[in-house]
């Protein structure tokens, strides 16, 4: 009996004693997860370091219950990032000014009560900084050679730390003793644009955007080579060679642009035209389109883009702009897509612009023009205009027009009867016309309108004559000169 009884007794202390470990928190039902990194140690140095783009690998266990993630800090656990991964590239981050660094990745478990490891694993990696690599870039064949004070500048860079080490852009303007032009990371082309006074600081703005930037660049000069220098720099302060391009920017000297977008003989309808206005229009600045440069591989004066090439337009308040039919098709779709600035602050335009019997009749590029449509024959003949065959205007008061030669494609077309949007539109001038085919040749008495005006319901005056017949071949009554005169003179108010 006393023996059972001392029995008890050492139960009821063993009893009590774990009741009150348990109470204390000496004894854990849930103990904390454990990290561990793949790699206990890397030994790197020199030239072997690695990139600050590094691979980084670990796991978790959890005694009691699962691992539910992981945190990650590249920044002496001051900062944390959650992952459910078991891995990582990640980019480390070399102090300013520094071309190496030892530096720590820290991970730590979670399990599926949130509790988190208290003694992270660590590795510490051994890397060094790369420079960063800039090259001038652009759209191919759409880099010319000269231009109107609006360019646009292109450029890549590339980082063998990774994109995202790139810090920033220096750019600079002819000069690169002067303070540079500072840039985001995400920048990769600006334009640059004179204001009207010329001077030598340009607006600056950043991919497509229509709003400049606060600051503006200085440095452009005119009537020569400009030279474009860009470089990149990383988060360490390493900065790239530089990256160069070069343009010859040229001073507006007039409010008056001549457009020759000819692909054939373009001197000859240019002089012609030029020669006949100088009582009126004694200076003017010329652009030529689609001339293309085999050395350079590229247009020579056609900006690379229609948002760029709306810029050169604002420069001027008056166009003459003419093409023959095989560039129809390119000055239809620039002038519509880069035009509507240069008609809203004012602007007026002469389009003379002749079209192949292989034009669609009609096209989305007329939108600007006064042209609904064009004329087709039902037979599939060509519509030509003869040797001394008249172009008459509607209102008498206009010189009559002789050719001069035959034109071979002489397309009339009809435009719009009713106004539309902020514009209204009349005919102007008519052709005589003849049918070439298979059943010879016959006069045409079809619609033979081959000039037409858009006039704007706004100021209720011309904002652009469209003429589809090369007016070089029309002045068998050797009055051209009066045609012209009256129709940009008086009519566009140049």
């Amino acid at each position: 009996m006393n023996c059972f009884k001392y029995i008890l007794f050492l139960l009821l202390i063993v009893t009590t004693y774990a009741c009150k470990k348990g109470y204390e928190g000496s004894f854990n039902n849930n103990p904390l997860p454990e990290t561990y990194m793949a790699v206990s140690k890397i030994e790197r140095s020199g030239e072997n370091r690695l990139t600050t783009r590094v691979d980084a690998y670990w796991w978790g266990t959890s005694q009691n219950g699962y691992v539910v993630g992981y945190e990650v800090s590249i920044d002496s656990m001051h900062t944390w990032t959650y992952t459910t991964s078991l891995d990582s590239n990640i980019l480390l981050v070399i102090p300013f000014g520094s071309d190496t660094a030892d530096l720590d990745i820290y991970v730590r478990a979670i399990d599926n009560l949130g509790q988190r490891d208290l003694t992270p694993a660590s590795l510490l990696y051994p890397v060094k900084n790369t420079a960063p690599v800039t090259v001038t870039s652009g759209i191919p064949g759409k880099k010319p050679i000269k231009s109107f004070p609006a360019v646009r500048f292109f450029w890549t860079a590339t980082d063998a730390d990774g994109s995202q080490d790139i810090n920033g852009f220096e750019v600079y303007l002819n000069d690169t003793n002067n303070a540079p032009y500072i840039l985001a990371s995400n920048v990769n082309d600006i334009s640059i644009v004179a204001d009207t006074t010329f001077s030598n600081e340009c607006f600056v703005f950043t991919g497509t955007r229509t709003k400049a930037q606060d600051v503006k660049i200085t440095g452009i000069k005119y009537d020569v080579w400009n030279y474009f220098y860009v470089r990149a720099i990383d988060k360490a302060g390493s900065k790239s060679v530089f990256a160069k391009d070069s343009i010859i920017i040229k001073k507006p000297k007039s409010k008056v642009l001549f457009v020759n977008a000819y692909l054939a003989s373009r001197n000859l309808p240019f002089n012609f035209i030029a020669s006949r206005i100088t009582s009126f229009a004694p200076v003017i600045d010329t652009l030529l389109l689609n001339d293309y440069s085999t050395a350079y591989r590229s247009l020579t004066e056609q900006s690379c883009d229609e948002l760029t090439q709306g810029r050169v337009f604002n420069f001027f308040n008056r166009i003459i702009w003419i093409s023959d039919e095989g560039a129809t098709a390119n000055t239809l779709a620039l002038a519509q897509q880069s035009t509507d600035a240069f008609f809203n602050n004012g602007g007026t335009m002469f389009m003379m612009c002749g079209f192949g019997s292989d034009f669609g009749s009609t096209s989305p590029y007329f939108g600007f023009t006064p042209i609904q449509q064009l004329i087709n024959t039902t037979d599939g003949s060509v519509l030509r205009m003869n040797v001394d065959a008249l172009m008459t205007a509607k209102d008498i008061t206009w010189p009559v027009l002789k050719a001069s030669a035959i034109i071979s494609n002489a397309r009339p077309f009809i435009s719009p009867l009713t106004a539309s949007g902020t514009n209204t539109y009349d005919t102007m001038y008519s052709a005589q016309l003849i049918t070439q085919g298979s059943s010879g040749v016959n006069p045409w008495t079809g619609q033979s309108n081959i000039m037409s005006k858009r006039i704007s319901l706004k100021t209720n005056k011309p904002v652009l004559l469209f003429l589809s017949l090369p007016i070089h071949l029309l002045n068998g009554n050797g009055n051209a000169n009066l045609f012209l005169e009256r129709a940009l003179r008086t009519e566009l108010e140049f």
